[in-house]
């Protein structure tokens, strides 16, 4: 089994509210807050650049070891705002962990293989979800789940959230069904040509 890398963060009590947050903006900080069932939130901010390299490295599904005060604090990222033009990161949602209780999460799906159809020109893979939601232990949150198109044969055939490979234990999260399509078969267009006025029929050119 694959070990999960250790990831670390030192979260600081924020004290500065509403649109004083734009001057931490402007020092490198991120405003944020932590959450969690019997957690009273708490503001907190976090300097970006620390957070950017433990974000690229936990793709938001793995926990972190947040440090708040000098308490070390169990934390997934929960939710990351960005701004729409510069993109830059502007607020962050820490979710506050018990490594007992289940979590739902929102896992990247990867798809794998190559469909018959694809391989005959019939057809292509539809892909209709880009990430699921599934419900597990904090320990065992996987990076991504795997979709293998290669069953995919006509327009008969379907990916459907019942079909997907989840972690031992682990179940779809609240309101995601298991009927919920997440790949399907898409019949390549075919081109007509049609003959040139007056040309014989069957010579076009």
């Amino acid at each position: 089994m694959e070990t999960k890398e250790s990831l670390k963060l030192e979260l600081e009590p924020r004290s500065v509210q509403k649109k004083k947050v734009r001057a931490l903006r402007r020092e490198g900080i991120i405003p944020g807050v932590v959450y969690g069932k019997g957690f009273e939130t708490m503001p907190v901010q976090v300097k970006a650049k620390q957070f950017e390299n433990v974000y690229r490295k936990s793709h938001g599904t793995l926990i972190i070891d947040a440090v708040i005060e000098g308490k070390p604090t169990n934390v997934l990222i929960h939710n990351v705002q960005r701004d729409q033009l510069s993109q830059t990161v502007v607020h962050i949602d820490f979710l506050k962990v018990d490594l007992k209780r289940d979590v739902t999460v929102d896992i990247p799906l990867v798809f794998v293989g190559t469909s018959p159809a694809e391989e005959e020109g019939t057809g292509t893979i539809g892909h209709e979800a880009t990430s699921i939601s599934i419900k597990c232990t904090p320990s065992n949150i996987p990076t991504e789940i795997q979709v293998d198109v290669s069953s995919i044969r006509d327009k008969h055939d379907a990916i459907l959230a019942s079909g997907l490979k989840l972690p031992e234990g682990a179940s779809l999260g609240h309101g995601v069904s298991e009927d919920k399509v997440i790949a399907t078969f898409v019949p390549t267009k075919k081109v007509e040509v049609e003959a040139p006025e007056g040309a014989p029929e069957g010579q076009a050119e």
